[in-house]
């Protein structure tokens, strides 16, 4: 007499631990490598020295103070040049003594293995273990992750709170509970006080469970409230803060006026910038520096036009009203070449436009490396095939796709108004490792034989 038995096709609990522990680690190594091996002496340029020094400031109890300000000419004045939670993170390895430009890189290495650990649960969140640990794989070598955490920028810890983030969506859609929404709308808070434009996740992510089936429309659009309301408890210290600070409105961060200027003059609306950015955008009306403001660029440390900032009312949110005010001018003159500007941003960002120019740009404008930002181009090349069937799967498993496709539309929208840099496609490069993950998952299980059952023979029972 035979019986079947299966053979074990899916991890245990204890498994993916171990193989999800050995990853994250082995991400963390990758990481401190690339900081040791190619980022140990590299000088600070611009938003890495703002982060840096900032973070030194308030460990020293200085507060949210501009440092390019505070370092050029001694003025202790506050800043929303940037939401402050990457400069709030940095500061507690400021006030423990790790207060190097190195120490804060090592420390970014911690978030950028924190995200690969949340990939990874998000991945088998959406189809198993095994989906999983490919994920929290994907995320360990795509460089497009593991390059900003040797860049001293806010990218590190957005990679974070964005797997956590889609981590959350998934959660709530298997369990819509209070918790569940309030969670998720803490990590896109989280999420807007590392990069502004998360914001718009509030709708993209939350309107889509207004139209979820198996609850009553009372509780969907209560569980829609509940995100908005969680977000908002979130941002509202930060946002207060800025209102109460600054003499022009302020929601979460002054730069959006300076970005809108240098992405719209004549040189970003035709020619080798096109959807791209030009410093000349902001300082062509400037009048010249002078003899004072020349000697103070020259000798000051503090990297970029530091003329500039001694020209500036001390109120940031002045000449960031004004810059804005410049750039919605030029854009209401220029209203028909517009929506090409909007899309040679975008296609920069989606990699359909001047690729090598933008790769150049990567690595001159933004530094990022000419070998990590090839590599990176070329894996983020490979994932999208994979990501394209990872949502094709999950929609034919009727697993909601509406978190990735809501991440995939805040990268486009930001970017049509903005400018068009790869890093601002970070988002989007989270949602392309878990699905990496998913969509490898599904090849597996498409190409991978079922396994067989296992015949086994009783023993037979010899009458005595």
């Amino acid at each position: 007499m035979t019986a079947t038995v299966e053979r074990p096709r899916l991890r245990t609990s204890r498994d993916f631990t171990v193989g999800l522990t050995i990853i994250v680690v082995f991400a963390l190594a990758l990481r401190v490598v690339w900081v040791l091996m190619a980022r140990r002496d590299f000088a600070l340029h611009g938003d890495d020295y703002f982060y840096h020094w900032q973070a030194n400031a308030l460990a020293d109890g200085m507060g949210f103070v501009n440092p390019f300000a505070w370092k050029a000419l001694g003025h202790v004045d506050p800043s929303a040049a940037h939401p402050p939670l990457y400069s709030l993170y940095l500061s507690v390895f400021s006030w423990f003594g790790f207060a190097t430009p190195l120490a804060h890189r090592l420390a970014s290495c911690l978030l950028g293995a924190g995200g690969v650990l949340l990939v990874g649960l998000a991945g088998r969140r959406i189809a198993g273990p095994r989906a999983g640990l490919l994920a929290a794989g994907v995320a360990a070598v795509y460089p497009m992750l593991w390059i900003n955490d040797g860049m001293l920028t806010s990218e590190s810890m957005y990679v974070l709170v964005i797997a956590g983030m889609i981590l959350a969506a998934y959660r709530l859609w298997d369990s819509r509970t209070w918790l569940n929404a309030g969670i998720l709308g803490a990590t896109i808070g989280l999420a807007s006080l590392t990069r502004p434009e998360a914001i718009v996740l509030v709708p993209f992510l939350g309107l889509p469970y207004l139209f979820a089936r198996g609850a009553e429309v009372k509780r969907r659009v209560a569980l829609f409230l509940v995100i908005g309301a969680a977000c908002l408890v979130v941002i509202l210290p930060w946002w207060v803060r800025n209102i109460t600070t600054f003499e022009k409105p302020t929601f979460l961060a002054t730069g959006n006026g300076s970005v809108l200027q240098i992405a719209n003059c004549d040189s970003t609306y035709s020619g080798p910038l096109l959807g791209y950015w030009d410093i000349q955008c902001a300082i062509a009306d400037r009048p010249p520096a002078n003899a004072e403001q020349r000697a103070l660029q020259k000798n000051t440390k503090v990297p970029g036009l530091v003329y500039l900032i001694a020209q500036d009312p001390r109120d940031e949110s002045i000449p960031d009203a004004t810059a804005r005010s410049k750039g919605l001018h030029y854009i209401r003159d220029h209203l028909s070449r517009a929506p090409v500007v909007a899309a040679a941003r975008v296609a920069r960002v989606w990699g359909v436009f001047r690729v090598q120019q933008q790769v150049d740009f990567d690595v001159f404008f933004e530094r990022r490396g000419r070998v990590p930002s090839w590599a990176g181009t070329l894996m983020y090349y490979a994932l999208i095939p994979i990501s394209v069937y990872a949502l094709y799967t999950m929609y034919q498993r009727r697993r909601p796709i509406s978190p990735m496709i809501a991440i995939f539309a805040m990268v486009t929208v930001t970017t049509a108004i903005s400018i068009g840099i790869t890093r601002y496609r970070v988002g989007a490069d989270v949602a392309l490792a878990v699905l990496g993950g998913v969509g490898l998952d599904a090849l597996w299980r498409a190409f991978r034989p079922a396994p067989r059952p296992v015949e086994t023979r009783e023993p037979e029972v010899v009458a005595s």
